[in-house]
């Protein structure tokens, strides 16, 4: 299945527009080369100025591939402008539900998750806990109650902001939501006792390793979960982990069974 069907099927309520792409982060910005289709970029580029000069201005590095794909595809017709936007629109529709919905990100079957499958494997009592690539939180919320601190570390300011609005509501005192990705966590040397991760691994593995490294104690442990059980023998994330030292398992998630992987340092 094409990934922007997949997304529309994860996501049947959910309308995109234009306006949505405003919403996109430094960050995912830097993945529009590898991410959005050229021809319905350029596009929306040419129907929309003003969308370029946001790239520009959010992520200057953007420009030259956004001059090269302009150059190379014209604008649309005007009865072909709304399949383009919307082939656009969809995907790169997960960066936008991080945006625009996190709510029904969070509500998604594939994160309703028993909070066991960390406990069974790690003791937290007590422990100081960093969630890397916390997304809307469901590994942090599911620990926070045996952990003395969990620190969610998440790059996206919406996810950031749907995570302290919870746990306000929820009158949690010891999560507390950073901005940072994975190999660049903005925490000191040696903090973590454990360290998690739930589908945020692999991105910029080499140097995420070497993050993980530097924040979790000696003793400490990492886990890794959500990985494809079972993994692809060309499966980078599986290679790099093995290489660096990680035990793999496998634990279920809902009808699934998914790989987990574990090191202690």
């Amino acid at each position: 299945m094409p990934y922007a069907d997949h997304l529309r099927a994860l996501f049947p309520s959910l309308e995109l527009r234009v306006a949505d792409l405003f919403a996109l982060e430094a960050h995912q910005i830097a993945e529009l080369p590898t991410r959005a289709p050229d021809r319905e970029l350029a596009e929306v580029l040419h129907a929309h100025p003003e969308f370029r000069t946001f790239l520009e201005v959010r992520h200057p590095p953007i420009a030259g591939h956004l001059t090269r794909v302009l150059a190379a595809h014209p604008p649309a017709a005007a009865a072909a402008l709304e399949t383009s936007e919307q082939a656009l629109l969809w995907e790169i529709g997960d960066l936008l539900v991080y945006t625009t919905a996190p709510e029904l990100f969070d509500a998604l079957a594939m994160n309703d998750w028993d909070p066991r499958v960390i406990t069974d494997l790690v003791d937290l009592d007590g422990m100081t806990v960093i969630d890397a690539g916390a997304g809307t939180g469901k590994v942090a919320f599911g620990v926070v109650g045996q952990a003395r601190h969990v620190y969610a570390v998440e790059p996206v300011m919406r996810l950031r902001q749907f995570m302290r609005d919870k746990a306000t509501a929820s009158g949690i005192a010891n999560l507390f939501v950073l901005d940072g990705t994975l190999d660049a966590i903005p925490l000191p040397t040696d903090t973590a006792d454990v360290l998690l991760t739930c589908r945020a691994i692999g991105w910029r593995l080499e140097d995420e390793l070497v993050e993980i490294e530097r924040v979790v104690r000696d003793g400490g442990i990492a886990l890794h979960l959500g990985l494809p059980h079972p993994p692809s023998p060309d499966d980078p994330r599986h290679l790099g982990l093995i290489e660096a030292g990680y035990a793999a398992t496998r634990y279920p998630e809902g009808q699934e069974q998914r790989a987990s992987y574990r090191r202690r340092y």
